[in-house]
């Protein structure tokens, strides 16, 4: 049964997650092509500190810092997380505000193990649009004259992957909890813009420079995988914390009186 559970989440949502790849690809293609007419023209952008840091530093001089900001700071973690989000939200809370969870339910399956099939689904729409950013991101900085080496691009979809992870079960859970679509995307979407927030502005008070580390969105970008690789400690702390979440969705889908 829960085989069959995740190929129908899937085919679900195939159709917003090849729009929202193919997307990306487009837009990072355009990114490339536009960096050698104005990336060494705009150079760094004198701006403030913490508005520097949620704009990926804010260097437009080089093609890895022209990525960075466009991409890495921007469209990769909210496209990932949107579809992280809406694809969870969907096919837990969603499902149960339709009526179709009580039918799911009917046949003889475990609510854990059915959590688990549609975790699943979640993480292949997350490996998904991960793929096809580091499709595009070849392809953009390819057509950007190069200077990006493959193993940090590796590095860079991985990283997004497990943000994309982290943000996913987060939604799961709290759609697993709560049983409320409205509510679990809301909460999740303001976790992930609260996150992105604090990491680029608490730093710029001392006694908040802590908050940092609460937010997700700091394991996904302070390693900086475009420059420096693979960051293993933020991927552990990005992976525990989404295991955690899966946790809490089963344990919280057992624990419930579900609506339909």
């Amino acid at each position: 049964m829960t085989a069959p559970t995740t190929r129908l989440a899937l085919r679900l949502r195939l159709v917003s997650t090849i729009s929202a790849g193919a997307g990306l690809i487009a837009v990072q293609i355009v990114v490339g092509a536009l960096f050698p007419a104005v990336g060494h023209t705009i150079g760094k952008l004198d701006i403030p500190k913490g508005v520097a840091q949620l704009l990926g530093g804010a260097d437009y001089g080089t093609i890895t810092g022209w990525f960075r900001s466009e991409i890495a700071s921007i469209y990769g973690p909210l496209v990932i997380g949107a579809m992280a989000i809406v694809s969870a939200s969907a096919i837990t809370a969603g499902e149960e505000q339709d009526g179709i969870l009580a039918l799911v339910l009917a046949h003889p399956v475990p609510r854990s193990r059915l959590i688990a099939a549609k975790g699943a689904a979640v993480a292949v729409v997350v490996v998904a649009i991960a793929v096809t950013t580091w499709i595009g991101m070849l392809c953009g900085v390819a057509i950007g004259g190069g200077g990006i080496a493959l193993g940090h691009v590796t590095a860079y979809a991985l990283s997004l992957a497990f943000f994309g992870f982290a943000i996913g079960a987060l939604a799961l859970a709290l759609g697993a909890g709560t049983g409320d679509r409205s509510l679990t995307g809301g909460v999740a979407a303001a976790v992930g813009i609260l996150g992105w927030l604090i990491y680029g502005f608490a730093p710029l008070v001392s006694a908040l420079g802590w908050l940092r580390y609460l937010s997700l969105f700091y394991y996904y970008a302070e390693h900086d995988p475009l420059t420096r690789g693979v960051g293993a400690v933020d991927l552990l702390v990005l992976a525990a914390f989404a295991a955690v979440m899966v946790v809490v969705a089963m344990v919280g889908m057992e624990r419930r009186d579900l609506r339909g």
